[in-house]
């Protein structure tokens, strides 16, 4: 993966486990981006309906935010919610 780089949703939870089983719930593409020295800095979603892009992990705004599995869980938790708010 690179900086900034879109990763299509398929790909991306085929790369992280803690993903598998995850509906998409209109998430088209995952958007990591990292800071100079390698950390990720944040995780978005390029969602349809209406198109926009959702931010899942801001470490520059949360940055207790540590672990990979933390930021595993707060993608999912977001993909998960847009779910709900679709259908509410």
């Amino acid at each position: 993966m690179l900086n900034g780089r879109l990763i299509p949703w398929h790909q991306y939870v085929e790369r992280r486990p803690a993903m598998q089983g995850c509906p998409s719930n209109g998430v088209l593409a995952i958007r990591v981006e990292w800071d100079g020295s390698g950390e990720v800095i944040r995780i978005s979603g390029l969602v349809t309906g209406p198109a926009r892009e959702v931010v899942f992990v801001d470490r520059l705004a949360d940055p207790a935010i540590l672990s990979e599995c933390e930021m595993d869980a707060q993608v999912r938790a977001g993909v998960l919610a847009l779910g709900a708010e679709a259908s509410s």
